[in-house]
């Protein structure tokens, strides 16, 4: 069975031609038909030091000039994100950047790309079943990134993509090494495999508290694992030498001992959700306003703050 791959360019909508099978034309002229390749050949709780090189689609969410969350790249004015990352502050998106091709957000001289934020598109379903439910966001950017061995879109996989042979994955981001530690500066990296969703249930203990649009994954064994400064960041698996994204960080219990999976958005059951939105530009105001702040558990994130001058 083949899959493909889903590719935003240009804010058009496209198919790239996989494993031999003629997909679907573009809707455009120009497009670019690459995505989820690195420029590097080879801390997250457990995780270790690494370059954007390696990853050059996280980027970093600066609220009121502090890393706030994570993000991944999919076009040259789009990122993903968590959308608990906004939900609070969606009248001041103006106090929000996005900040591309940096390994070390304490860099003074930094080159890296920062861009002010257009829109940010919260999944009208986000909080409405569970109090981590469709917690995922497209953030449209103002000006556009200029793709480099330091700024590369990942690939967004096919609704219908099959992981059951896909057993260990990458997630990456600045967030803290441990639950009592500091915010990193630098770029972190875990292998994580990805668990089955019936053990990840029993494991906490409730069928229906990990749900369709969820996926989970965890290294119990070394106690790799998101933690706090990690919420939005990709989770991304190498398919056929191309790396696609599969999930966006979102919620667990912590990241002190015993560690619990951490639990990601997943990826693919947002793919047509997030084609709809790249594709048109638009939503209605109405589908923009998510739920009662007063009627929202609020939810264990992993939301922390590291200044950026």
């Amino acid at each position: 069975m083949g899959f493909s791959l889903q590719l935003l360019v240009g804010g058009c909508l496209g198919w790239l031609p996989l494993l031999g099978l003629l997909l679907p034309r573009f809707y455009c002229q120009e497009l670019r038909k690459e995505c989820g390749h690195t420029f590097e050949t080879g801390k997250i709780l457990g995780g270790q030091a690494t370059s954007i090189n390696k990853w050059p689609w996280q980027v970093s969410i600066l609220y009121r000039r502090y890393h706030i969350c994570g993000g991944s790249v999919l076009h040259e004015q789009w990122v993903l994100t968590a959308a608990h990352c906004f939900f609070m502050n969606m009248d001041s998106l103006f106090k929000y950047k996005v900040l591309a091709g940096l390994t070390d957000l304490r860099l003074k001289n930094r080159k890296g790309q920062r861009r002010n934020i257009r829109q940010v598109y919260i999944h009208p379903d986000y909080g409405l079943t569970h109090p981590h439910g469709k917690d995922i966001a497209l953030v449209h950017l103002q000006r556009p990134l200029k793709f480099s061995s330091n700024v590369y879109p990942i690939c967004l996989p096919n609704a219908n993509i099959s992981l059951k042979k896909v057993t260990k994955c990458w997630v990456t981001g600045w967030g803290k090494m441990s639950q009592d530690g500091y915010i990193e500066g630098k770029l972190q990296e875990a292998e994580v495999p990805l668990l089955n969703q019936f053990i990840c249930q029993l494991i906490y203990g409730n069928p229906l508290f990990i749900q369709e649009d969820m996926i989970c994954a965890t290294d119990m064994k070394v106690k790799k694992s998101p933690c706090q400064g990690d919420s939005g960041g990709p989770l991304v698996c190498k398919i056929n030498n191309t790396w696609i994204q599969i999930g966006v960080v979102t919620w667990g219990r912590g990241c002190k001992p015993p560690i619990l999976p951490s639990v990601f958005s997943r990826v693919p059951f947002f793919s047509p959700w997030i084609s709809d939105i790249i594709k048109t530009r638009t939503i209605s105001r109405s589908t923009a306003i998510i739920v009662s702040w007063a009627t929202l558990p609020t939810p264990l994130l992993f939301l922390y703050a590291l200044r950026i001058q």
